[in-house]
């Protein structure tokens, strides 16, 4: 490959590559023949150009594609397309930096000097803002000047107000201190040079007044236009054309439309068959406009604009959105799918709990702004809701008023903390959903007004920790657009909205758990009986002997060498205490020469000395003469992380488990109790009289005890050890591995109880619903549902006391634990007994669960009922926002879906339609659209159905037949002189790519799935989120999850290689070849290029696509590395689906 000019590709062939001719592009502009080597050049264009002027059709021999020989068997087919989007594969050299201009005499007023003084000045001395009644958006207004006279004196500078308040230092400089950064040198020196030239400018109208800003002004659609017969969009643009001299391009062919229609209303490609589909077009748009895909396709689309992001935290913490979030998807595809008004779904996004608020579909819309939920932060939270609904529905850039009054609108920093005040009340939790009882599992996240009293601050400088306290705000909406303000009035709720607990089907569904419980509680509790009689029936059998006492004290007051042998030199002994006093990691113990009885209670006193590090002290059991065996408990003063700790030695290797571990402060110096009881493998541990932990060791022997310090020295005051009493009860460490009688006692006790507990909730969840349905249906009198009521208030008591109860036995080895809890059992029993004097209604059971409001905060404090007042301000405002006299939400809404269609919009900036935004070139046609979008009830199907059955719709891109005046005269095409071609969303790409493989799950609903090359439903059910994202889908431009009004477009190389090497594009290859060749049992390479052809590009071949491919079949079937004509038919597909015109929507 060599290159010549910088601005152009060239490629030639040479060396051992294989040179075939590519079906890829033909750029019909600039088509020069290089007179050095015959070969084309290939210009590096726009957008339009790489997309709008490659006509597949026309192939020409400077289309050429290089492959090495050596890699042919795994690339091979990469000869016919290496590209995506007609990108080639081959580096581009950098382009050489042009020369540089000369620079005018004079400063030229409208690109250095307003632009300038835009940036530094207009927020305070513009058509928004008058300091000093100066304004500055043009000369003339300049040289009026404000309340200090003319802001320029022209050919004067030193006399010219403007430039001495830009110069100054001091604070009466321009712009203030805190409002701006002040003016660069360079910058002065521009105007400066200005004003002494005369400041020289064209004439410029004065900006009109915020209020008259186009966008704000009511839809205008005059009766002419709207009595007009055919479809307005082709009268208004066709009309536009004529009187601009502008050729209009033909329609395109019958399937390009076809495929372009299938593509933008359900986003799969069409088969065949329905390429082939002779009926009327207007039938075929019906068809797709009702599809259960069509609701898929588009809901992809306000996903982005509505930015849809599944659940992402740390772990298991949610952080961000909400889980279960894909039920707000369900319902955006579901209300496509119905049609249902777009004024509808904004009121149920908004206010889908005021508005009906125990209708489950229209609570699920408030999805929109549980997504915005953020647990560390709630201004941020409030913020993030407050910037993206204004955005996403009036195109408006309100948080631009967060710490100050908006700079370019009329937006005060007052109307931002008016509509924080709207939503500052509203919450989000999870509701249950009827069957399931797990949150985890299953929920419905909405929001609801729950901090009904919390008063809005202005925050000043926008920091929330400086609120303005002396004014609270009042909820309201923008001051320029509040003549429609609808009035805020509270909602009482039904019972079953601010008490989740109380309905039903959430009762019933608990029921169902409950009864579940109940058969593995006795399953449970059989089984722990049974444990209980054999161990019983063991113990009876040894009983035949009589259990022989064994104790044993040692207070040190003399050491006995009868009972105790020393090992090692760092033992002495005085009276009352047996001391290590080296400190070592050596073999140093003091073994006591009494065997103890296998189950045993031992008691010991000492005072860590000293020690280098760990400073353990040490009590070994179970021991004999094999050296790499032994049971033992210690405890370490070792910071920082002192402890008691139950471990255990085997093979002369000790291991240290983490849940015989409790932290626990200890310290040199300082007299401890070490006890520990032992039953079998079961041990527990207490230090100074208060219960450690329970645990237990795998195993067991008879065996010696020894005392040792390790790390340390220690004096050793007593020691006890005794037979463990049979009473005595243990703590369990694992309820599975019981051992004794006494144990298996204990844990028929817990079984029993938990049985017991388990029976009384089944009772109270039956009371409840008994009472919450008889209520709803009021077919009882006042007096009856009262005894109902009361009913399940005593069963809920009889329930806690029976929980109680089972705690009780769960804690019976922990003293303290077990009389903290039989003082509650006496209150329950009191209780109790006050019931049936004087009864009272039962407490519902918590049904949802609400969102954490901080880090701090914990779900188990907040109540199971919520207030059964909601403050109506979020419907107030879903209302003014689907007012019919407001002019933005129609026009914003008729601008994306325009947009979507024809790949750019009317007016370009689609969240900012403020002042900023010029009026767009064909406002009529906007106006029109969105006066028409509301008079059909909001109907996005009416909008599709009008914007696709127009003859500007159904234009070729092909700009071969135009006149070459049309790129002159409108090189953006901003009349619509012909189609935009468009590439694939990323999600549309894939879908269709699975689609033609036979491959693709059309499965619709449910929760989203991850994000995996296995996977085969649509793409839009993907995880989507910070943490799980499709890597092939973010290398085509997807979605941004905190931002995207409108997707990026971009070209790389990563794109080729994805169509190329992915899993998926091998796979699928495999998939479309096979399927073609038995489908179709082509007999002719010619038939399988053709209907390879037609099913991936909807179009046949041209002539020398058609031999370009023939070649590749007849060398692919040369190479030794090919093993089978399957694998050449494969690559030949994975190369088609590389072509651009397969990536494109014409």
């Amino acid at each position: 490959m060599t290159f010549r000019d910088t601005n152009t590709l060239r490629v030639t062939s040479g060396g051992s590559f294989l040179v075939l001719h590519s079906p890829l592009v033909m750029c019909r502009e600039n088509q020069a023949t290089d007179s050095g080597t015959g070969t084309r050049k290939l210009p590096r264009n726009s957008r339009d150009g790489l997309y709008s002027n490659f006509q597949p059709a026309s192939v020409v021999t400077h289309a050429l594609l290089l492959v090495p020989l050596v890699n042919r068997t795994t690339l091979i087919l990469f000869c016919i397309v290496a590209t995506v989007h007609g990108c080639w594969a081959v580096s581009i050299h950098s382009q050489q930096p042009a020369a540089p201009e000369s620079r005018s005499a004079t400063i030229n007023y409208l690109t250095q000097i307003k632009p300038l003084l835009a940036e530094k000045c207009y927020s305070c001395h513009g058509a928004l803002k008058q300091e000093s009644e100066l304004r500055l958006e043009t000369v003339a207004l300049m040289l009026t000047g404000g309340d200090s006279g003319p802001a320029v004196q022209p050919g004067n500078p030193a006399e010219s107000l403007l430039l001495q308040r830009i110069s100054m230092t001091d604070d009466d400089q321009m712009p203030p201190h805190g409002e701006g950064s002040p003016l660069k040198p360079d910058q002065i020196k521009i105007l400066q040079q200005w004003i002494n030239e005369g400041c020289d400018a064209p004439e410029e109208p004065v900006p009109v007044k915020p209020a008259d800003h186009w966008a704000f002004q009511p839809l205008v659609v005059s009766k002419q236009q709207s009595d007009t017969a055919g479809n307005p969009i082709d009268v208004l643009l066709s009309k536009k054309r004529v009187e601009a001299g502008i050729q209009t391009a033909p329609a395109a062919s019958r399937r390009t439309l076809i495929r372009r229609l299938y593509l933008d209303l359900i986003g799969l490609p069409p088969t065949q068959h329905q390429l082939d589909d002779q009926r009327p077009t207007t039938e075929i748009i019906d068809e797709l406009l009702h599809s259960p895909q069509h609701g898929e396709r588009w809901a992809r689309h306000w996903m982005d604009i509505w930015r849809y992001s599944d659940w992402y935290g740390l772990g298991k913490q949610l952080r961000n959105s909400q889980k279960h979030l894909w039920h707000w998807r369900d319902w955006i595809i579901n209300s496509l799918n119905k049609d249902k008004g777009y004024d509808q779904m904004i009121v149920e996004m908004l206010a889908g709990d005021e508005v009906d608020p125990e209708n489950l579909e229209s609570i699920t819309g408030t999805g929109f702004l549980a997504r915005n939920y953020y647990l560390f932060n709630r201004t941020t939270w409030l913020d993030s809701t407050i910037e993206h609904t204004s955005k996403a529905f009036l195109g408006l850039t309100i948080n631009c008023a967060k710490c100050h009054d908006h700079k370019y609108d009329p937006i005060t920093q007052q109307d931002y903390y008016r509509i924080r005040a709207i939503f500052e009340p509203h919450q989000v939790r999870l509701d249950p959903l009827p069957g399931e009882t797990d949150f985890e599992k299953g929920g419905l996240p909405r929001v609801f007004d729950d901090n009904i009293n919390r008063v809005t601050h202005l925050h000043q400088r926008g920091d929330p920790q400086s609120p303005d306290k002396t004014m609270p705000i009042a909820p309201g909406v923008p001051a320029i657009l509040a003549d429609f303000e609808h009035e805020i009035q509270p909602i009482k709720l039904p019972r079953s909205a601010y008490s989740p607990g109380t309905r039903p089907y959430v009762l019933k569904a608990h029921l169902e758990k409950v009864q579940a419980e109940i058969g593995t509680s006795k399953k449970a509790r059989t089984a722990a009986e049974a444990r209980r009689n054999k161990l019983a029936s063991e113990a009876e059998i040894k009983s035949v002997q009589k259990l022989q006492t064994f104790e044993f004290n040692d207070d040190f007051t003399t050491l006995d060498s009868t009972k105790w042998q020393l090992i090692g030199d760092g033992w002495k002994h005085r009276k009352g205490t047996l001391s290590q006093t080296k400190s070592t990691r050596e073999p140093q113990s003091a073994r006591l020469l009494i065997d103890p009885p296998s189950d045993f209670d031992l008691r010991c006193n000492y005072t860590t000395t000293g020690g280098s590090t760990y400073k353990s002290v040490t009590i070994r059991f179970d021991q004999s003469d094999d050296p790499g065996y032994a049971n033992f408990v210690y405890t370490s003063a070792h910071a920082p992380g002192p402890k008691v700790q139950a471990a255990y030695e085997r093979d002369k290797k000790s291991v240290y488990p983490t849940e015989g571990r409790k932290a626990l402060a200890l310290s040199v110096g300082q007299r401890h109790e070490l006890r520990f009881a032992i039953r079998g493998t079961l041990v527990n541990i207490w230090v100074d009289g208060e219960f450690m932990l329970a645990y237990r060791y795998p195993n067991r022997r008879n065996g010696f005890i020894s005392l040792s310090g390790f790390d340390a020295t220690v004096d050793f005051d007593s020691i006890q050890i005794k037979n463990l009493d049979k009473g005595t009860t243990l703590t369990q460490a694992d309820t599975k591995a019981i051992t004794t009688l006494n144990e298996a006692e204990q844990a028929v006790k817990i079984a029993d109880s938990h049985y017991e507990a388990t029976l009384a909730r089944q009772k109270m969840l039956k009371a409840m619903l008994h009472s919450t349905e008889a209520d709803q249906l009021q077919k009882r009198s006042p007096t009856e549902l009262q005894i109902l009521a009361e009913t399940a208030g005593q069963r809920q008591a009889e329930w806690k006391l029976a929980l109680l109860k089972h705690d009780a036995a769960v804690n019976a080895s922990i003293p303290s634990e077990l009389a903290s809890i039989n003082k509650k059992i006496e209150q329950a029993q009191k209780h109790l007994a006050e019931l049936k004097e004087s009864p009272i209604h039962f407490t519902p059971i918590k049904g949802s669960l609400k969102a954490l409001e901080s880090p701090a905060d914990k779900e188990e404090n907040y109540p199971a009922t919520y207030s059964p007042i909601s403050t109506g301000r979020r419907l107030a405002f879903a209302k003014w926002i689907t007012a019919d006299q407001n002019p933005l939400t129609a026009r914003v809404a008729v601008n994306h879906v325009w947009m979507r269609h024809f790949g750019q919009p009317l007016v370009d900036s689609t969240f900012d339609f403020g002042l900023r935004s010029s009026e767009p070139i064909h406002k009529d046609l906007l106006d029109l659209l969105a006066a028409e979008f509301m008079h059909s009830g909001w109907s996005f199907r009416h909008l599709h159905r009008l914007i696709v059955s127009s003859q500007t719709y159904a234009l070729s891109a092909s700009t071969a037949t135009v006149s070459p005046d049309n790129l002159t005269k409108d090189p953006n095409n901003q009349f619509l002189w012909k189609m935009n071609s468009r590439r694939m969303e990323s999600q549309v790409i894939r879908d269709s790519v699975l689609f033609l493989a036979g491959a693709l799950d059309s499965t619709m609903g449910g929760a989203s799935i991850n994000p995996s090359s296995e996977a085969r439903r649509r793409s839009i059910y993907f995880k989507h989120s910070r943490d799980q994202k499709s890597s092939f889908l973010e290398t085509f431009d997807n979605a941004d999850i905190l931002q995207c009004y409108r997707r990026s477009e971009s070209i790389v190389p990563q794109q080729a290689l994805a169509l190329s090497n992915s899993r998926l594009s091998i796979e699928m290859s495999n998939e479309i070849a096979n399927r073609l060749h038995q489908q179709i049992k082509p007999h002719t390479t010619s038939e399988f290029i053709e209907a390879t052809f037609a099913l991936i590009l909807a179009r046949p071949p041209s002539d020398l696509e058609t031999n370009a491919c023939q070649k590749y079949f007849v060398q692919m079937g040369k190479l030794k590395q090919v093993s089978n004509s399957a694998q050449i038919r494969a690559r030949f597909v994975q190369a088609i689906l590389n072509h651009n015109d397969f990536i494109t929507i014409r």
